[in-house]
């Protein structure tokens, strides 16, 4: 279901380009905040750091001030579960519409939204014992998220953003296993990101 969402979403963006008022490519990078939340209190919240860099492709829409821009980015991630430190390696698909209001190329302001895809190209399963407990920490292979953003646009050809994605569907199981029996928890995390751009 999801490929099959994301085919549309792409073929969706593709027939838009070609009615497009203006095509610009370039790069994206930036930093992200994230804050891992358990259904229980068996594992401490952390802050995790991370980064993210990229190809950008915006396509500007006959409709004034409208568009949609598609992404292609490497994300690395580190966080500490229970002194435990986990390092996550994604590949990001962000999808975005956008509304432009400013000064033409020259200056404004934009919000944008949208889904995002991520597929895990790390490890994916990170264990560890404390005090005699085994406890796994199970990243899935792919995950399905909303980004909600704005920015400044500086020329053509500069920006600065920054996003909130919230995860819809459940990135990783944590699990707590003592005694022969475990307790599953779903993890969705929720980042902040701060980016900049450069587009040709």
């Amino acid at each position: 279901m999801k490929k099959i969402f994301t085919l549309v979403v792409l073929l969706s963006a593709m027939m838009m380009t070609v009615q497009a008022q203006s095509v610009k490519f370039g790069f994206k990078g930036g930093l992200d905040v994230q804050k891992i939340k358990f259904n229980s209190d068996v594992f401490s919240s952390e802050n995790k750091l991370g980064w993210f860099i990229g190809p950008t492709l915006q396509v500007g829409l006959p409709v004034g001030g409208l568009g949609v821009d598609i992404s292609g980015f490497y994300n690395q991630k580190s966080t500490t579960v229970n002194g435990e430190s986990i390092k996550q390696k994604y590949v990001l698909v962000p999808v975005n519409a956008r509304y432009k209001l400013g000064l033409g190329d020259a200056a404004g302001i934009y919000v944008a939204a949208g889904p995002q895809f991520a597929f895990n190209v790390g490890s994916d399963n990170f264990s560890w014992s404390v005090a005699g407990v085994q406890n796994t920490f199970q990243l899935k292979k792919s995950a399905f998220s909303i980004n909600l953003g704005a920015g400044i646009y500086l020329t053509r050809h500069f920006e600065l953003g920054f996003n909130y994605n919230i995860s819809v569907s459940s990135t990783a199981d944590a699990s707590w296993v003592e005694a022969r029996e475990a307790i599953l928890h779903n993890v969705k995390p929720k980042s902040w990101q701060i980016s900049a751009a450069y587009l040709f």
